[in-house]
């Protein structure tokens, strides 16, 4: 069989990355989220919670 005009070295693959360059900072500080004044039940399936809504 021939070489797969496709293939790729390994070394390109494997490359090495520093620990410091692998860490995703965030720049906004995380807000925290409200709570949901909704009601519980409007979407809710009764008491029967069957897939049909019956």
């Amino acid at each position: 069989m021939s070489e797969s005009p496709y293939a790729i070295p390994a070394e390109d693959l494997l490359t090495p990355v520093a620990a410091v360059d692998q860490v995703e900072m965030q720049s906004l500080p995380e807000v925290p989220a409200t709570r949901w004044s909704g009601d519980p039940q409007r979407y809710a399936d009764g008491g029967g919670g069957d897939a049909d809504g019956d």
